[in-house]
C-alpha cells in the first residue's frame, strides 16, 4: 500500500476527476445547491498557506483510513453550506452522514478508502485542523466549486492527520462562558424573570425562569454515559431484502444451477433494509456509487414498541403460593418441595 503523504496527489487528482459527477449529485441531494466540481491545484500542505483561508467557520468532513485521516473542508463564506448545518436535527444529521459517505466513496482514492466517515459544521477549520495534527508530509488539494450563477468557492482535501478524531472535537466553552461572574458583596440578589417581590422578604413571587435550565443535553459522543456509549458500539447484522417469498420444501429441494425463482414484486418496488435479522427500519432504493452498488433510504420505519403492564403493589401486599397441585391433562403433578 502507497504511503498517505504528498506525494500521493496525483491520486486524488484522479479520483477527483473520476468521482467529480457523483460528488457533485451529492452535493446537489443534500444541501439543495446544484455544483460542478474539479480538481485545482495540489502538493505539499504548509499550514501557513492556509490559515488565512480557514480561519473561519465552516462544513469539516472526516474520512478516517486506518489510524490517519483525510479532511475535506468548505468554508461557510462560498455560501453553499445552509444555516441548518449548524445545529442540525435526525434528519439533518442522517444528511450529512449520508453526504460524507458518499464523497468518502466517490473522492478518496482506492489505495486509501476511508474505514469512517463523518460530517460536522465546526468555528474554525483552521482550529480543527490543527488539533488533528497534519504530519510533516502532509499534502493538499484545492477543489474548485462551481457555482449555478457561474462563480465559484474552493474547497479544500487535506492529508494526512496524526490524531483525526479531533478534527470535529471543538472544546467546550470556557466555565465563565457558561457560568455568569457572581454579583458583588453587597448587591441586590437578581431578579427572575415572572418574579412580583423580593424572594428574600418572604413575600409571594412567581416562577422563575431559569434560561438553559432542566436535564443536561447531549451534543457528542463523548458526553453520553459510558454505558450509552458501550451500547452505541455493538454491532448489528444490516442486510437488504430484495424480495421474500414462501415455497414449498419439494420445491425448494428441487432448485438447481439456472432455476429461476419468480417473486411477486416489482423490479421498481422499494427494498427492505433490516436489522439483526428480524426488524425492517427502513425502505431503501438502489443506487450506483462510483462502481459500487448502495441504497439510497427513502422512508424510515419505527419498529414496534412492546409494552408490559407494570403490576403495582401496595406496602405489606404479597402473593401467597397457591398449595393446590399443578394440572398437566388429567395427571395431577405434587410439588417437590419437601418444605411443604
Amino acid at each position: 500500500m502507497p504511503e498517505l503523504n504528498f506525494s500521493s496527489v496525483d491520486s486524488f487528482i484522479e479520483a477527483v476527476k473520476n468521482g467529480a459527477e457523483e460528488s457533485a449529485s451529492a452535493f446537489t441531494r443534500t444541501f439543495d445547491a446544484t455544483v460542478t466540481l474539479e480538481p485545482k491545484e495540489g502538493g505539499k500542505f504548509n499550514v501557513d498557506n492556509f490559515s488565512a483561508q480557514l480561519n473561519e467557520k465552516g462544513l469539516a468532513l472526516l474520512l478516517q483510513v486506518g489510524t490517519r485521516g483525510i479532511a475535506v473542508l468548505i468554508p461557510c463564506t462560498s455560501g453553499l453550506i445552509p444555516s441548518w448545518c449548524d445545529a442540525p436535527d435526525a434528519t439533518g444529521k442522517s444528511k450529512l452522514s449520508t453526504f460524507a459517505q458518499e464523497w468518502a466513496m466517490n473522492l478518496a482514492p482506492e489505495d486509501f478508502f476511508p474505514d469512517d466517515f463523518k460530517a460536522a459544521v465546526i468555528q474554525n477549520l483552521s482550529h480543527g485542523l490543527l488539533r488533528a495534527i497534519p504530519e510533516l508530509d502532509a499534502g493538499y488539494l484545492e477543489l474548485a466549486l462551481g457555482k449555478a450563477d457561474g462563480t465559484s468557492a474552493a474547497a479544500y482535501m487535506i492529508w494526512a492527520l496524526s490524531v483525526p478524531e479531533k478534527l470535529l472535537d471543538e472544546p467546550a466553552p470556557a466555565l465563565e462562558e457558561i457560568i455568569p461572574q457572581a454579583p458583588p458583596m453587597g448587591a441586590a440578589p437578581p431578579a427572575f424573570e415572572g418574579q412580583t417581590s423580593d424572594p428574600f422578604v418572604g413575600q409571594t413571587f412567581g416562577t422563575p425562569n431559569f434560561v438553559g435550565s432542566g436535564m443536561p443535553q447531549h451534543h457528542r459522543l463523548e458526553d453520553l454515559p459510558g454505558y450509552t456509549r458501550s451500547a452505541l458500539k455493538v454491532k448489528v447484522p444490516v442486510a437488504t431484502i430484495l424480495a421474500r417469498a414462501r415455497k414449498p420444501i419439494k420445491t425448494v429441494l428441487e432448485f438447481g444451477v439456472g432455476s429461476i425463482i419468480q417473486f411477486e414484486k416489482s423490479c421498481d418496488d422499494m427494498l427492505e433494509i433490516e436489522v439483526g435479522q428480524t426488524i425492517v427500519i427502513a425502505a431503501a432504493e438502489a443506487v450506483k456509487v462510483g462502481d459500487k452498488f448502495g441504497f439510497r433510504i427513502s422512508t424510515l420505519t419505527l419498529p414496534d414498541e412492546r409494552f408490559r403492564r407494570v403490576e403495582i403493589r401496595h406496602e405489606g401486599e404479597y402473593h401467597v403460593k397457591s398449595d393446590s397441585p399443578q394440572i398437566i391433562g388429567k395427571a395431577p403433578i405434587k410439588s417437590f418441595d419437601t418444605t411443604q
